[in-house]
């Protein structure tokens, strides 16, 4: 019965999860590969700098070239130069000859997993979130893997009841011959004895088992308060491919004060209005419900092209516009943009990303910032892998970040700092040791710093 009852535990557990290439399985890992290489360009269904991924699979299909896709997304430049697919030369005329990233991590299973997340995909009218429906076959599977659980915690029951039948039997087949069994125990009793017996061996269990379990809760408290690719809804659904991307916006026109101040800070209304006054519909022939929502709120009536006036002369605005934080540090952590940009000279993409493949604002992720470093060599980007936004970040990078000293210093803040260390031969002597001088050795490192 003890057998039986293990087969049937594995035989629950090898129907649950012996299948992984079942639909929803393919669905829910189409989903993260797409976040993670796809979303920054393309939405599911419809355009942005890439073109929409739903149906993609079946337009490469009616093209005739089915397998190319492929191809195509793991090193597009390469098909397009082996002049063998007709389909790619006409996606990148129509999208005005736009490279896209090549892909050649990626294998075919998880191309098809991404497809097969696009396919899949709807948008609930109802909350605004986006799901992923499973139809047909695909819901008749997931049925299954619910009755199979159940199924299973069935015969699960079965079994131990059949052994706690199998066990009275057996008590009361040993009393008609005679023997002498002694008070029957209970299973707490029979598990006290065991442990005396064994103690050695029960120890090291629960040692195991304690270490495994604090390991398990550490491992959970050093996720608190880290938001990689987290990405808030917004009252205005901004395009920062467009804005950014397309229109080759500089960020400092929007986020202003981020050479002044500790806050990289927020457009007013009045900021968008300079380009929105005359300019109410994108140039891909989308936008006019956002920029509206920007016209409400500054009192601007788009068919008077001008704004609306009470009877004293004042505009009449409308509500002004919210936006969701998506950079959040904790209280007591002070950052100050001014001292990175301004001074310390880091761009942008070093702690936001390519914002210009961005809709939404959103944090990105140290993965997708590393991977940016080789092409963008001139920007002094340093390669990290601490998750974004902590603490372990931060002091990585400024153990690794170098700083140009000296007369010949860009800002003349770290012209000064070399003045006054070669007041301290011994001090300068000793940080300038290996030829190179980073922000911990200026004090990045020290406490203060952060937490004032």
């Amino acid at each position: 019965m003890k057998k039986l009852g293990i087969i049937c535990l594995l035989s629950m557990v090898f129907a649950l999860f012996a299948n992984p290439l079942s639909a929803q399985e393919d669905a829910g890992k189409g989903k993260e590969l797409f976040k993670a290489n796809c979303a920054s360009c393309h939405k599911i269904d419809k355009p942005s700098t890439g073109p929409a991924l739903q149906g993609a699979k079946q337009r490469w299909a009616d093209a005739g070239e089915a397998e190319l896709i492929y191809e195509w997304v793991q090193n597009n430049a390469a098909l397009r130069g082996s002049g063998k697919s007709k389909r790619a030369e006409a996606v990148y005329k129509e999208w005005k000859e736009a490279a896209m990233t090549n892909f050649t991590a990626l294998s075919k299973e998880d191309i098809d997993n991404i497809l097969y997340y696009a396919d899949t995909y709807v948008k609930d009218d109802g909350g605004g979130q986006d799901v992923v429906q499973v139809e047909g076959e695909d819901q008749k599977k997931g049925g299954v893997k619910v009755w199979l659980l159940i199924l299973g915690i069935v015969l699960l029951f079965v079994v131990f009841a059949a052994l706690g039948v199998r066990k009275k039997l057996a008590y009361i087949a040993a009393a008609e011959k005679g023997e002498d069994l002694g008070e029957e125990k209970t299973t707490m009793e029979k598990l006290g004895a065991w442990i005396y017996a064994n103690w050695l061996f029960a120890l090291l269990i629960f040692v195991v088992v304690v270490f495994a379990g604090l390991a398990d809760i550490l491992t959970r408290l050093a996720t608190i308060g880290v938001y990689e690719d987290y990405q808030p809804s917004q009252v205005v659904a901004y395009d920062h491919s467009l804005h950014a991307g397309t229109m080759e916006i500089d960020c400092r026109y929007c986020h202003n004060s981020v050479e002044k101040s500790k806050h990289a800070g927020l457009p007013t209304t009045n900021v968008c209005m300079n380009c929105h006054a005359n300019v109410w519909v994108s140039k891909k022939g989308t936008g006019e419900n956002e920029i509206a929502k920007l016209h409400k709120a500054a009192g601007f009536d788009k068919e008077l092209k001008g704004y609306i006036k009470d009877e004293n002369g004042d505009v009449v605005e409308g509500d002004p516009i919210v936006w969701n934080k998506a950079h959040n540090l904790p209280d007591h952590v002070f950052f100050s943009h001014k001292q990175h940009v301004k001074v310390g000279g880091i761009d942008c993409m070093q702690c936001h990303g390519d914002v210009k493949t961005y809709t939404l604002g959103r944090v990105s992720t140290t993965a997708e910032i590393n991977a940016l470093i080789a092409d963008n060599s001139d920007l002094g980007l340093v390669e990290l892998t601490k998750p974004i936004l902590t603490m372990g970040w931060c002091i990585e990078c400024h153990d690794k970040k170098e700083i140009e000293v000296g007369p010949d210093a860009s800002n003349p803040y770290y012209q000064e700092i070399h003045n006054r260390l070669k007041l301290r031969p011994d001090v300068y002597k000793n940080i300038k040791e290996d030829g190179v001088i980073t922000v911990k050795e200026l004090g990045g490192w020290e406490c203060a710093k952060c937490h004032y």
